[in-house]
């Protein structure tokens, strides 16, 4: 029974958090359907992509979960992709189980 409300309770957590990350950004809210209890894992791991110049701007964040801080790092490590005239890009690191963010400019 502990395990399902953990579970519920990072699922709670991890909305939030997305919603609140789209706002600061200036995105357009995601239902975020996806989003299963089943799938949250302890860590979330959220990216919005650099804006470049005669390109679209991002219109969505990319997120994942982790079952730890360093499988995040590497997962972030691994899709960030920085170009010299690119710009705005954002990461974030959110510990849904202790409540504690690590957030980053990038360019």
């Amino acid at each position: 029974m502990l395990t399902v409300a953990l579970e519920q309770e990072r699922l709670i957590v991890a909305e939030r958090l997305l919603r609140e990350i789209e706002r600061r950004h200036g995105l357009p809210p995601s239902q975020h359907t996806d989003l299963q209890p089943a799938v949250v894992d302890r860590f979330l791991a959220a990216y919005l992509p650099e804006s470049r110049e005669g390109e679209p701007a991002p219109s969505a964040l990319e997120y994942a979960f982790t079952t730890t801080l360093a499988d995040a790092l590497d997962l972030l490590g691994r899709v960030i992709e920085e170009s010299p005239d690119g710009s705005g890009s954002a990461l974030y690191v959110h510990d849904l189980d202790t409540g504690t963010t690590s957030t980053g400019e990038l360019t």
